[in-house]
């Protein structure tokens, strides 16, 4: 059955419609929406109701709704550009249209599924160029579009920033559409330049959500286990996994030694990878220049980090990577390093500030000191010399009938000795090594510290506390393990609780997590790795001394730590931490459940 035929002339289909006659108007409509419609024909129906587009009110809603489920943007240029033409004029003249019509472009942020999906699995293919430049060549119109809309109509922020968040995809969605879509809401922010905060802010939020969902241990496990199908790793059965006391493996996964560009095997750690990929390259392009640093542009964008910082990734609980974003911040200019540590020192030492966001500041500030390359010493030296003076005075106004640890009232106090103790772990090579370098060292008078009635070495990190104890004792700077025998014998109330009597009560142990902890992600990896130190040391090899029966007792009480640190609502994924480096401890910056 052929369709009915139209002598096409839209100012008179209009006016017909108008005085009551709607066959000529239903007609235009059905080949308006029909895909067999030549292009020819299509340019000209849009050209007709571009001239008419006054006319256009809210009684011609469906015929404009015909039009905005136009499949447009990947035609031929004719069309993409008198629908551009037709799209700007109608949202200039009838503003009631303006919200449809942005939901339009940000719909076809997202590529469709059946261009990259394989209809007989249901599973993503590796992306081919040809989909990718198609879809290069769809969002350059789409911006081209709404960049003239946001240019004309001052109202167009207000209206966009829900719809981004509408559409963005779900955290199961396919990683080609969480790569696409990312990379266009990053595209807005360079012509509209009043939301790129809010719009990064949705992005990091994103992120974060995904972050929560793969935490390291199945990142490691995934990833391992495609090493050894591609026959990369040292075969288990072997034993070839040698493990040092402190779970470092010699051998193994080791993603985040270096870059690999291809995908993780672990689906969420991949899609958060990418995105990940795309905000990095976003943050340097838009601090350089022609290879050269724009101070102004990365100072904005310094300050609405912070606040998205402040805003989500602090209070987040069991992030691994997002907050790696600050860290390369943090690695562009020094002066950028030295703004961020003095933003999260004024929070540790803020009394109105909750003690466990002082807690995890001061985890933020530690790990950045002992992880980030970029760090000067001096600023290092600097920083360990507030934070041991700050230690030494709260010791001086602590009560003088403190006898046992009590976490609940001396939580932020403990942390910042976990973090010295942490720092100085990490750098104490070079801090020697510099000129009177012992003597600084020295005067920073750890001994105090660690015999103080409050205990320190009784409730941080066991790891630490005998990394720690090994380098002074071998230096002379602090004699711990006096401290460390007298708390392995000892059983100390549980700080707070009133339920139970002395008897059979044990010390809380402090949440042991640093934020900079080793990166996992493979192909954004490249942001960090230059910039991010290693440990070097091993606790066999500077105490040599040790007794097997010391070490022995040592896994033990350790053991027992970490049994009862599980207890703590803060704590539930602990036992996810990295085996890749010595000096990785937890999960979790932060404290808000997703």
């Amino acid at each position: 059955m052929s369709r009915p035929t139209l002598q096409f002339d839209m100012e008179l289909i209009l006016e017909s419609f108008a005085q009551g006659s709607s066959k000529d108007y239903n007609i235009f409509l059905g080949q308006l929406s029909d895909p067999e419609t030549s292009d020819d024909d299509l340019v000209r129906y849009l050209n007709g109701l571009r001239h008419c587009v006054t006319s256009l009110d809210i009684n011609h809603e469906m015929l404009v709704g015909k039009v905005l489920r136009l499949d447009w943007a990947g035609r031929k240029q004719a069309i993409v550009q008198v629908y551009q033409s037709f799209l700007l004029n109608l949202v200039s003249v009838h503003t009631d249209y303006l919200k449809a019509g942005l939901r339009m472009i940000v719909a076809q942020f997202l590529p469709k599924t059946k261009d990259f999906m394989k209809e007989d699995e249901g599973s993503t293919t590796v992306i081919e160029d040809s989909v990718r430049k198609k879809y290069d060549t769809i969002f350059i119109n789409l911006h081209t579009l709404l960049k003239a809309i946001a240019q004309i109509i001052p109202m167009t922020p207000v209206l966009l920033l829900p719809l981004l968040s509408e559409h963005f995809p779900y955290l199961k969605k396919e990683t080609f559409l969480q790569e696409c879509y990312v990379k266009n809401l990053l595209q807005v922010t360079h012509y509209i330049t009043s939301i790129r905060q809010r719009v990064l802010e949705l992005i990091v939020d994103r992120m974060i959500k995904l972050d929560v969902r793969c935490p390291r241990l199945s990142i490691e496990e995934a990833e391992s286990q495609e090493d050894m199908e591609d026959g990369d790793i040292f075969d288990l059965e072997d034993g070839g996994s040698k493990k040092t006391l402190f779970g470092q493996s010699n051998e193994g996964y080791s993603g985040h030694l270096g870059a690999i560009d291809r995908p993780m095997k672990h689906k969420e750690a991949d899609r958060l990878d990418t995105m990940m990929d795309l905000v990095f390259s976003y943050m340097h392009n838009s601090c350089y220049t022609n290879g050269e640093l724009d101070w102004e542009t990365t100072k904005l964008l310094y300050r609405e980090m912070l606040m998205i910082f402040e805003r989500i990734i602090l209070p987040t609980y069991a992030s691994c990577h997002v907050q790696f974003i600050m860290f390369y911040l943090c690695s562009i200019k020094e002066s950028i390093c030295e703004g961020f540590l003095d933003y999260l020192w004024k929070k540790v030492q803020d009394p109105n500030t909750a003690a466990i966001f002082r807690q995890v500041t001061v985890a933020y500030m530690g790990s950045l000191l002992a992880r980030g390359k970029f760090v000067p010493l001096s600023m290092v030296k600097t920083c360990l010399g507030i934070m041991t003076n700050w230690i030494h005075s709260y010791l001086d106004h602590s009560s003088q009938d403190t006898v046992h640890a009590d976490i609940t009232h001396h939580g932020p106090f403990f942390a910042v000795c976990q973090s010295v103790f942490y720092v100085f772990v990490f750098r104490n090579k070079d801090l020697m090594e510099m000129k009177k370098g012992y003597k600084w060292v020295e005067s920073l008078n750890f001994q105090r510290i660690i015999t103080s009635r409050l205990n320190p070495l009784r409730v941080i990190s066991p790891l630490i506390v005998k990394t720690f104890a090994s380098i002074t004792r071998t230096h002379q700077l602090a004699f711990c393990d006096t401290v460390i025998e007298r708390n392995n014998r000892m059983i100390l109330p549980v700080s707070g609780d009133s339920s139970t009597g002395w008897a059979g009560r044990e010390t809380k142990m402090l949440d042991t997590f640093f934020p900079f902890d080793p990166y996992l992600l493979s192909r954004s990896g490249k942001f960090i790795i230059a910039h991010y130190q290693e440990f070097q040391g091993n606790l066999e090899e500077e105490n040599t001394e040790t007794s097997d029966e010391e070490e022995d007792m040592f896994a033990e009480e350790a053991a027992k730590s970490l049994e009862n640190s599980l207890m703590s609502p803060f704590c539930n994924t602990l036992t996810e931490k990295s085996t890749l480096d010595f000096m990785n401890y937890g999960t979790s910056p932060g404290f808000k459940h997703h």
